[in-house]
């Protein structure tokens, strides 16, 4: 069952999104929860109360802490969380691609956008749990992809480095790593020769460099600059 919540604090707004998730839950035949907020603080309650949300979707503007500082505790928490902002004033989306990665929808809401934005949310929870299997100190080693930071080539090994600070070496070319990962999980981009991230987990974008959520700087080679930006836009649906 996928829970998920809709916050606003205009109710006609909540009562059309929960509307537009109900159809196409039934639609997908697939199982949904959803509950129904006014406030981020609401949201941030019912998380430290009752565990994750699959997906939120959020105003931007609500009374008390915003939209935007809301996902952010909410990402402190878990960020494997989708983030679905939800607003009617067109600056907001620059904001928006700061809490990465996040998508964005623009008011007056239309079910097909909302059913798009569903399918690429179910798309990203399948995605996060992919794992990936290699052999390391004479055993094999089955890592969640989702938990990967980066591979990175280093002569003939490649070194994984995982979110919570584990590191692993095994033998194998990069170019066959990218493409068994990127077969499996379409949230993973080659930045650079020797580099191969995971984009759910970047904390910044630059032209010629990344920041992961670890804040290590990966460079991005100047052949590749073009391909990572249409990656960083195909993540925003």
């Amino acid at each position: 069952m996928l829970r998920i919540a809709v916050c606003d604090d205009i109710p006609v707004f909540v009562e059309e999104l929960a509307k537009y998730i109900e159809m196409w839950a039934k639609v997908r035949q697939i199982d949904v929860r959803i509950q129904k907020f006014s406030s981020g603080e609401d949201v941030l309650f019912e998380q430290e109360e009752e565990g994750d949300f699959a997906a939120i979707f959020m105003d931007i503007e609500l009374s008390g802490i915003n939209g935007m500082e809301a996902a952010v505790r909410i990402r402190e928490k878990n960020n494997l969380v989708s983030v679905v902002f939800v607003s009617q004033y067109e600056q907001y989306f620059k904001q928006a691609v700061q809490i990465y990665p996040s998508q964005y929808v623009e008011k007056p809401i239309y079910r097909q956008k909302i059913f798009e934005v569903l399918d690429q949310i179910m798309k990203e929870q399948k995605s996060v749990y992919e794992t990936f299997t290699f052999r390391y100190n004479r055993a094999y080693i089955n890592i969640t992809l989702g938990e990967v930071l980066y591979f990175v080539s280093e002569k003939r090994r490649v070194r994984v480095l995982m979110e919570n600070g584990e590191k692993y070496v095994f033998y194998e070319r990069l170019n066959e790593v990218e493409r068994e990962v990127t077969g499996a999980n379409s949230f993973f981009c080659r930045i650079h020769q020797s580099y191969l991230i995971n984009g759910r987990l970047v904390k910044e974008f630059h032209p010629g460099y990344v920041i992961m959520r670890n804040n290590d700087r990966l460079p991005i080679s100047r052949f590749r600059r073009d391909k990572v930006r249409d990656f960083r836009m195909s993540m925003f649906g």
